[in-house]
């Protein structure tokens, strides 16, 4: 990693040991475009999107969080500084940034090209929260633009809110599962679905799957149930 890289994915790291989640995310990495000193801070703070609208942000959604899967939010206090590792959203922002940078001549990485790695990266990572504090990617898209930075000529992804979301709690093992949410439901089709780990089950032995009301959950887990019975 170039050094602007190294800086930013420390700064998110340490975003993410006040969170308790299991690793870097997305939110992690805007948080900390949002906090640390520079051009980038200053524009997301002309839009509403300051480290401490982001810290109420991520306040409401630990609470919403343990109102839906049942624990104590105070475990998650607990827990804090326990991410190890860059989640999948994570690395892919730091993908399209050096890609940003390296297409258009960079030879490193720059906030500007962070930043726009989080707006263009699954909208349903970012895109909330950004809607949440009243602006959008696209929004931020155009006054980058505005102030000189360039941006890519195809708009940023809109977010689109869930619609008629379900769950399913599974016990043990959920990779049979998510094998066919992947070979029937993969990113970027029409239905989604996503899954949470409960805090302080560092082994990973109980989840939630949540999904779209387009995908029949409780007949997928048969169906693998019965992959895995032969």
């Amino acid at each position: 990693m170039d050094r602007m890289s190294v800086t930013i994915v420390q700064q998110a790291f340490a975003q993410a040991g006040q969170s308790a989640g299991n690793s870097v995310d997305g939110f992690d990495v805007l948080f900390a475009l949002a906090t640390e000193p520079s051009g980038v801070r200053d524009l997301l703070a002309d839009l509403g999107v300051t480290s401490e609208r982001l810290r109420s942000v991520r306040a409401e959604r630990v609470r919403m969080r343990s109102e839906q899967l049942g624990y104590d939010p105070a475990e998650v206090e607990r827990d804090a500084g326990r991410a190890t590792t860059l989640g999948p959203s994570a690395h892919e922002i730091k993908g399209r940034a050096e890609g940003f940078a390296f297409a258009w001549g960079w030879p490193e990485t720059e906030r500007e090209h962070w930043l726009l790695a989080v707006l263009y990266a699954d909208p349903t990572v970012i895109g909330g929260v950004l809607v949440d504090l009243g602006t959008s990617a696209g929004e931020v898209v155009e006054e980058l633009r505005r102030r000189g930075t360039r941006v890519p000529e195809v708009p940023a992804p809109r977010h689109r809110p869930w619609r008629g979301q379900h769950h399913l709690d599974v016990v043990g093992s959920a990779e049979p599962l998510l094998v066919l949410l992947r070979q029937h439901h993969p990113p970027g089709t029409e239905w989604r679905w996503a899954i949470s780990y409960f805090p302080g089950d560092t082994a990973n032995t109980r989840c939630r799957v949540h999904a779209e009301e387009g995908i029949d959950l409780r007949a997928l887990l048969a169906e693998a149930r019965e992959n895995e019975a032969g």
